[in-house]
Protein backbone atom coordinates (compact mmCIF):
# COMPACT_ATOMS: atom_id res chain seq x y z
CA UNK A 1 0.00 0.00 0.00
CA UNK A 2 1.49 3.41 -0.93
CA UNK A 3 2.66 5.67 1.80
CA UNK A 4 -0.07 8.50 0.64
CA UNK A 5 -3.09 5.91 1.40
CA UNK A 6 -2.44 5.78 5.39
CA UNK A 7 -2.78 9.46 5.26
CA UNK A 8 -5.93 9.22 3.47
CA UNK A 9 -7.30 6.92 6.29
CA UNK A 10 -5.97 9.33 8.57
CA UNK A 11 -7.89 11.96 7.15
CA UNK A 12 -11.55 10.26 6.46
CA UNK A 13 -10.77 9.10 10.27
CA UNK A 14 -10.91 12.75 11.47
CA UNK A 15 -13.45 14.14 9.04
CA UNK A 16 -15.96 11.04 10.36
CA UNK A 17 -15.09 12.57 14.13
CA UNK A 18 -16.03 16.09 12.96
CA UNK A 19 -12.42 17.43 13.27
CA UNK A 20 -11.71 18.22 9.89
CA UNK A 21 -14.46 20.40 8.81
CA UNK A 22 -13.25 22.57 5.92
CA UNK A 23 -15.03 20.85 3.78
CA UNK A 24 -18.36 21.05 5.20
CA UNK A 25 -17.66 25.12 5.87
CA UNK A 26 -17.15 26.05 2.44
CA UNK A 27 -19.98 25.93 -0.29
CA UNK A 28 -19.18 23.60 -3.50
CA UNK A 29 -19.63 26.37 -5.89
CA UNK A 30 -17.06 28.73 -4.21
CA UNK A 31 -13.79 28.06 -4.79
CA UNK A 32 -11.69 26.53 -2.03
CA UNK A 33 -9.46 28.81 -0.27
CA UNK A 34 -5.98 29.18 -1.45
CA UNK A 35 -3.33 28.04 0.99
CA UNK A 36 -1.00 29.91 3.02
CA UNK A 37 2.85 29.71 1.70
CA UNK A 38 4.86 26.83 3.01
CA UNK A 39 1.58 24.42 3.75
CA UNK A 40 2.14 21.38 4.38
CA UNK A 41 -1.10 19.29 3.90
CA UNK A 42 -0.99 15.87 4.84
CA UNK A 43 -2.32 14.20 1.75
CA UNK A 44 0.57 15.42 -0.22
CA UNK A 45 3.36 14.15 2.26
CA UNK A 46 7.24 15.85 0.87
CA UNK A 47 5.64 18.48 -0.44
CA UNK A 48 4.28 22.44 0.31
CA UNK A 49 2.35 24.65 -0.85
CA UNK A 50 3.50 27.79 -2.63
CA UNK A 51 1.28 30.57 -4.73
CA UNK A 52 -2.08 29.21 -3.30
CA UNK A 53 -2.11 26.14 -4.90
CA UNK A 54 1.15 24.84 -6.77
CA UNK A 55 3.10 22.05 -4.80
CA UNK A 56 6.67 21.86 -4.88
CA UNK A 57 8.76 19.49 -2.91
CA UNK A 58 10.55 20.35 -0.03
CA UNK A 59 13.46 20.42 -0.96
CA UNK A 60 13.10 22.21 -4.15
CA UNK A 61 13.76 25.32 -5.26
CA UNK A 62 10.21 26.40 -6.46
CA UNK A 63 11.08 29.74 -8.22
CA UNK A 64 10.19 29.04 -12.28
CA UNK A 65 7.54 30.45 -14.45
CA UNK A 66 5.18 31.31 -15.56
CA UNK A 67 6.24 27.45 -17.81
CA UNK A 68 8.59 24.97 -16.49
CA UNK A 69 10.52 22.34 -19.23
CA UNK A 70 9.70 19.76 -17.10
CA UNK A 71 7.39 18.35 -19.61
CA UNK A 72 5.61 15.17 -20.15
CA UNK A 73 7.46 13.18 -23.00
CA UNK A 74 4.88 12.95 -25.78
CA UNK A 75 2.55 15.00 -24.21
CA UNK A 76 1.59 11.00 -22.42
CA UNK A 77 0.16 12.23 -18.97
CA UNK A 78 -0.59 8.84 -16.99
CA UNK A 79 -2.83 8.67 -14.46
CA UNK A 80 -5.06 7.04 -11.98
CA UNK A 81 -7.88 7.68 -10.01
CA UNK A 82 -8.17 7.71 -5.84
CA UNK A 83 -11.14 5.72 -4.59
CA UNK A 84 -12.83 8.76 -2.82
CA UNK A 85 -13.28 10.20 -6.69
CA UNK A 86 -17.07 9.59 -7.76
CA UNK A 87 -18.04 8.72 -10.93
CA UNK A 88 -19.46 11.66 -11.69
CA UNK A 89 -16.58 13.70 -10.90
CA UNK A 90 -14.38 11.18 -12.83
CA UNK A 91 -16.49 12.31 -15.99
CA UNK A 92 -16.29 16.34 -14.99
CA UNK A 93 -12.41 15.68 -14.54
CA UNK A 94 -12.25 14.00 -18.08
CA UNK A 95 -13.90 16.91 -19.54
CA UNK A 96 -11.51 19.29 -18.53
CA UNK A 97 -8.60 17.11 -19.86
CA UNK A 98 -10.35 17.25 -23.21
CA UNK A 99 -10.28 20.83 -23.39
CA UNK A 100 -6.22 20.86 -22.84
CA UNK A 101 -6.02 17.96 -25.52
CA UNK A 102 -8.10 19.92 -28.10
CA UNK A 103 -5.67 22.39 -27.97
CA UNK A 104 -2.15 20.90 -27.71
CA UNK A 105 -0.48 17.48 -28.70
CA UNK A 106 -1.41 15.88 -25.38
CA UNK A 107 -3.32 12.92 -24.07
CA UNK A 108 -4.37 12.07 -20.36
CA UNK A 109 -3.44 8.00 -20.15
CA UNK A 110 -6.07 6.31 -17.57
CA UNK A 111 -4.70 3.28 -15.42
CA UNK A 112 -6.17 1.52 -13.03
CA UNK A 113 -2.79 1.96 -10.91
CA UNK A 114 0.25 4.05 -12.65
CA UNK A 115 2.87 2.88 -9.86
CA UNK A 116 5.25 5.54 -8.06
CA UNK A 117 7.13 6.94 -11.08
CA UNK A 118 5.96 9.29 -13.37
CA UNK A 119 2.23 9.16 -11.97
CA UNK A 120 -0.50 11.40 -11.53
CA UNK A 121 -2.92 10.75 -8.61
CA UNK A 122 -6.37 12.41 -8.52
CA UNK A 123 -8.47 12.70 -5.35
CA UNK A 124 -11.04 14.44 -3.66
CA UNK A 125 -9.49 17.01 -1.36
CA UNK A 126 -11.14 20.09 0.84
CA UNK A 127 -8.28 21.86 -1.43
CA UNK A 128 -7.31 22.62 -4.79
CA UNK A 129 -3.76 22.22 -6.15
CA UNK A 130 -1.27 20.53 -8.43
CA UNK A 131 2.58 19.75 -8.77
CA UNK A 132 3.75 22.09 -11.46
CA UNK A 133 5.31 19.92 -14.30
CA UNK A 134 5.85 15.93 -14.31
CA UNK A 135 7.39 14.72 -10.96
CA UNK A 136 9.74 11.61 -10.68
CA UNK A 137 7.66 10.52 -8.06
CA UNK A 138 3.76 9.97 -7.70
CA UNK A 139 1.96 14.07 -7.54
CA UNK A 140 -1.31 14.74 -6.89
CA UNK A 141 -4.21 16.82 -8.25
CA UNK A 142 -6.34 17.53 -5.35
CA UNK A 143 -9.70 19.06 -6.36
CA UNK A 144 -12.48 20.39 -4.48
CA UNK A 145 -14.71 22.40 -6.67
CA UNK A 146 -15.79 19.48 -9.22
CA UNK A 147 -18.55 21.64 -10.56
CA UNK A 148 -16.07 24.00 -11.71
CA UNK A 149 -14.19 22.98 -15.36
CA UNK A 150 -11.77 25.36 -15.34
CA UNK A 151 -10.86 25.37 -12.01
CA UNK A 152 -9.94 22.17 -12.60
CA UNK A 153 -8.42 22.99 -16.00
CA UNK A 154 -6.27 25.73 -14.06
CA UNK A 155 -4.88 22.82 -11.90
CA UNK A 156 -4.19 20.18 -14.86
CA UNK A 157 -2.71 23.38 -16.59
CA UNK A 158 0.05 23.16 -13.72
CA UNK A 159 0.29 19.68 -14.19
CA UNK A 160 1.33 20.19 -17.27
CA UNK A 161 3.90 22.44 -17.19
CA UNK A 162 2.31 26.10 -16.32
CA UNK A 163 2.68 28.34 -13.20
CA UNK A 164 0.72 31.50 -12.71
CA UNK A 165 0.35 34.60 -15.04
CA UNK A 166 1.27 37.47 -12.27
CA UNK A 167 4.21 36.00 -11.68
CA UNK A 168 6.22 36.80 -14.75
CA UNK A 169 9.18 39.27 -14.95
CA UNK A 170 7.72 41.62 -16.60
CA UNK A 171 4.22 42.01 -14.56
CA UNK A 172 5.52 45.13 -13.35
CA UNK A 173 4.41 46.97 -16.47
CA UNK A 174 0.71 45.27 -16.35
CA UNK A 175 0.09 44.98 -12.86
CA UNK A 176 0.68 46.87 -9.63
CA UNK A 177 0.93 45.03 -6.34
CA UNK A 178 -0.70 46.09 -3.53
CA UNK A 179 1.44 44.36 -1.01
CA UNK A 180 -0.16 46.24 2.12
CA UNK A 181 -3.47 44.93 0.81
CA UNK A 182 -2.04 41.37 1.15
CA UNK A 183 -2.40 38.90 4.53
CA UNK A 184 0.13 38.76 6.17
CA UNK A 185 2.53 36.39 5.68
CA UNK A 186 1.16 35.48 2.53
CA UNK A 187 3.48 38.02 0.23
CA UNK A 188 5.52 35.03 -1.33
CA UNK A 189 2.85 34.41 -3.45
CA UNK A 190 3.53 37.30 -5.48
CA UNK A 191 6.73 37.13 -5.85
CA UNK A 192 8.11 38.28 -9.61
CA UNK A 193 10.28 35.54 -11.11
CA UNK A 194 12.96 37.53 -13.02
CA UNK A 195 14.62 34.05 -14.95
CA UNK A 196 11.18 32.94 -15.83
CA UNK A 197 10.23 31.81 -19.60
CA UNK A 198 7.83 33.34 -20.99
CA UNK A 199 6.03 34.10 -24.71
CA UNK A 200 3.93 36.85 -26.00
CA UNK A 201 1.97 39.62 -24.62
CA UNK A 202 0.84 39.80 -20.53
CA UNK A 203 -2.14 37.92 -20.61
CA UNK A 204 -4.89 38.99 -18.57
CA UNK A 205 -7.12 36.81 -19.68
CA UNK A 206 -5.51 33.74 -18.44
CA UNK A 207 -6.74 30.47 -16.83
CA UNK A 208 -3.75 30.65 -14.73
CA UNK A 209 -3.93 34.56 -13.59
CA UNK A 210 -4.77 35.07 -10.06
CA UNK A 211 -8.07 37.20 -9.07
CA UNK A 212 -7.61 40.60 -8.60
CA UNK A 213 -8.79 39.84 -4.29
CA UNK A 214 -6.51 36.83 -4.37
CA UNK A 215 -4.82 36.69 -0.81
CA UNK A 216 -6.86 40.34 0.26
CA UNK A 217 -7.00 41.32 4.15
CA UNK A 218 -10.54 43.20 3.31
CA UNK A 219 -12.33 44.50 0.24
CA UNK A 220 -9.40 46.22 -1.43
CA UNK A 221 -7.64 44.31 -4.15
CA UNK A 222 -4.21 42.47 -3.83
CA UNK A 223 -3.89 42.96 -7.76
CA UNK A 224 -3.90 46.73 -9.47
CA UNK A 225 -4.31 46.33 -13.70
CA UNK A 226 -2.27 49.34 -14.71
CA UNK A 227 -3.41 51.50 -17.88
CA UNK A 228 -4.24 51.58 -20.25
CA UNK A 229 -5.52 48.09 -19.49
CA UNK A 230 -7.84 48.76 -16.30
CA UNK A 231 -10.96 47.59 -17.94
CA UNK A 232 -9.53 44.23 -17.25
CA UNK A 233 -9.48 44.65 -13.37
CA UNK A 234 -12.60 42.84 -12.83
CA UNK A 235 -11.97 40.10 -15.18
CA UNK A 236 -8.39 38.63 -13.92
CA UNK A 237 -8.37 35.19 -12.65
CA UNK A 238 -11.52 34.26 -14.59
CA UNK A 239 -11.97 30.69 -14.77
CA UNK A 240 -14.54 29.99 -17.28
CA UNK A 241 -12.26 29.40 -20.53
CA UNK A 242 -8.87 28.72 -21.86
CA UNK A 243 -7.57 32.11 -23.08
CA UNK A 244 -6.17 32.29 -26.78
CA UNK A 245 -2.25 32.69 -25.11
CA UNK A 246 -3.39 29.61 -22.95
CA UNK A 247 -4.29 27.58 -26.08
CA UNK A 248 -1.23 28.62 -27.83
CA UNK A 249 1.42 28.18 -25.20
CA UNK A 250 0.37 24.67 -24.40
CA UNK A 251 -0.09 23.89 -28.29
CA UNK A 252 3.72 24.89 -28.07
CA UNK A 253 4.83 23.26 -24.85
CA UNK A 254 3.19 20.16 -26.69
CA UNK A 255 3.65 20.97 -30.53
CA UNK A 256 2.60 18.82 -32.91
CA UNK A 257 5.35 16.54 -34.91
CA UNK A 258 4.68 18.46 -38.17
CA UNK A 259 6.05 21.84 -36.38
CA UNK A 260 9.01 23.70 -36.18
CA UNK A 261 10.24 27.00 -34.63
CA UNK A 262 12.83 29.67 -35.76
CA UNK A 263 13.91 32.72 -33.44
CA UNK A 264 16.07 34.57 -34.77
CA UNK A 265 17.22 35.90 -31.69
CA UNK A 266 17.53 32.31 -29.55
CA UNK A 267 21.08 32.34 -28.09
CA UNK A 268 21.49 28.41 -26.92
CA UNK A 269 23.64 26.26 -28.49
CA UNK A 270 21.15 23.49 -29.16
CA UNK A 271 19.02 24.05 -32.78
CA UNK A 272 16.57 21.33 -33.18
CA UNK A 273 13.56 23.23 -34.55
CA UNK A 274 11.24 22.78 -30.93
CA UNK A 275 10.05 25.42 -29.59
CA UNK A 276 12.17 25.52 -26.55
CA UNK A 277 15.50 24.72 -29.02
CA UNK A 278 14.81 26.65 -32.41
CA UNK A 279 16.23 27.14 -34.88
CA UNK A 280 17.96 30.72 -35.88
CA UNK A 281 17.72 30.71 -39.70
CA UNK A 282 14.10 31.07 -41.46
CA UNK A 283 15.79 29.12 -44.43
CA UNK A 284 17.12 26.21 -42.46
CA UNK A 285 13.54 26.10 -40.41
CA UNK A 286 11.87 25.80 -43.87
CA UNK A 287 14.20 23.01 -45.15
CA UNK A 288 13.71 21.06 -41.85
CA UNK A 289 9.62 21.58 -41.80
CA UNK A 290 7.81 18.49 -43.03
CA UNK A 291 5.87 18.33 -45.95
CA UNK A 292 2.38 20.24 -44.50
CA UNK A 293 3.91 20.94 -41.50
CA UNK A 294 3.73 24.75 -40.08
CA UNK A 295 6.67 26.87 -39.33
CA UNK A 296 6.30 29.22 -36.83
CA UNK A 297 8.78 32.09 -36.90
CA UNK A 298 8.99 34.24 -33.91
CA UNK A 299 9.78 37.92 -34.13
CA UNK A 300 12.91 39.10 -35.30
CA UNK A 301 14.74 39.95 -38.96
CA UNK A 302 15.45 37.08 -41.34
CA UNK A 303 17.37 36.67 -44.86
CA UNK A 304 14.85 34.49 -46.99
CA UNK A 305 16.02 34.42 -50.73
CA UNK A 306 15.70 31.50 -52.12
CA UNK A 307 12.67 30.05 -54.10
CA UNK A 308 9.84 27.48 -52.09
CA UNK A 309 8.05 24.81 -53.24
CA UNK A 310 7.26 22.29 -50.69
CA UNK A 311 3.87 22.46 -49.16
CA UNK A 312 3.72 23.83 -45.80
CA UNK A 313 2.27 26.77 -43.68
CA UNK A 314 4.32 29.61 -42.26
CA UNK A 315 2.83 31.42 -38.88
CA UNK A 316 4.31 34.59 -37.13
CA UNK A 317 1.54 34.33 -34.06
CA UNK A 318 3.18 37.84 -32.30
CA UNK A 319 4.08 39.90 -35.76
CA UNK A 320 7.22 41.27 -36.21
CA UNK A 321 8.76 39.51 -38.60
CA UNK A 322 10.86 40.89 -41.38
CA UNK A 323 11.91 38.48 -44.40
CA UNK A 324 14.20 39.77 -46.73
Amino acid sequence: MKPFKWGLLLTSFLLVLGLNNARAETPRDQPAPLLPWGATPENIPGYLIIEGDIQVPIDQDPRAAPFTDSLWPGGRVVYEWDGNVTPEHRTNMRNAMAQWEAVANVAFIEQGDCGIIHCVHIQESNENSSAVGRQFFTQYVNIFNWGSPFIICHELGHTLGLYHEQSRSDRDTYVRINWDQIQSGEGDNFNREDGSGRYGPYDFDSVMHYGQFDFAIGDQPTITVLPPNQDWQTRIGQRDHLSRMDQMIMSFLYSQPNWRFVDANYSGIFQIGTFFNPFRDFVVGVNNTPIGGVLWVQPGSYIARGTFTRRMTWQAPLGGVTLH
